[in-house]
């Protein structure tokens, strides 16, 4: 598990965090490399952690050979299972429990936003019937960068039960427009997320994040416009 974030100001206490998710065949320590231009953008105002998958795979598209030698290489998910697996929601519960910690939101790359989709739907339902623990107490928005679809399965469910539900937690969905996933991605959005309270941007780019300044800043626009209109106060810089 790794970390990043700044306290804006010295101000005391930690800022709000965004749990990251890095994509399939990566790492926590590649996603924080891939996103630190959107991390630089939000340092006053988010901190950042990143957590490993649970199990090792081989390199995802695009990593080799830039991260050769950064292994090892993660997955969240089983082979041939749809679901969200017990070792991957382990790593979810244990960095939930940071007490000193105010995770508002997540961020979910490629495979990860598969993950992060999962456990939408899956505090949907508990707070549909009305259960809430420390480690559910609610994400408040998420960010989809360069997803893939379908949402893994919570435990228990059908995927003709999943797609009877609609996301409702605020979301944000990066696609880019060279990327040999992007219909997967547009697919997530538009089959599984409530269109009132979502938004798709796209970019010139393909399975990666952008590099262009304006890019990083409307990315970094949105994430703010996301965390204010679910509860949260930005601080004066």
């Amino acid at each position: 598990m790794t970390q990043s974030g700044a306290l804006q100001n010295g101000a005391p206490g930690k800022l709000p965090t965004l749990l990251c998710f890095h994509g399939g065949g990566t790492s926590a320590m590649i996603f924080n490399l891939q996103s630190i231009r959107i991390q630089r953008a939000l340092a006053s105002s988010f901190e950042f952690l990143f957590v490993d998958a649970p199990f090792e795979a081989p390199p995802g598209p695009g990593i080799m050979p830039f991260f050769a030698g950064c292994g090892p290489f993660l997955h969240w998910i089983k082979l041939n299972h749809d679901g969200i697996p017990t070792e991957s929601k382990k790593v979810i519960e244990d960095a939930m429990k940071d007490k000193e910690r105010d995770i508002v939101g997540v961020i979910g790359f490629s495979q990860g936003g598969k993950l992060a989709a999962g456990l939408f739907i899956e505090q949907q339902l508990r707070e549909k019937l009305g259960k809430v623990d420390g480690v559910r107490k609610g994400f408040r928005f998420g960010v989809f960068l360069n997803a893939t679809s379908p949402p893994m399965l919570p435990s228990g469910m059908s995927k003709e039960e999943m797609k009877e539900i609609i996301i409702r937690i605020p979301s944000l969905h990066v696609v880019g427009k060279e990327d040999t996933f992007k219909k997967e991605g547009e697919m997530l959005f538009n089959d599984h997320f409530d269109h009132e309270r979502s938004k798709l941007i796209e970019f010139e780019v393909g399975h990666r994040l952008p590099t262009e300044e304006a890019d990083t800043a409307k990315i970094a626009e949105e994430i703010l416009r996301l965390y204010r209109e679910t509860g949260g106060k930005i601080l004066d810089a």
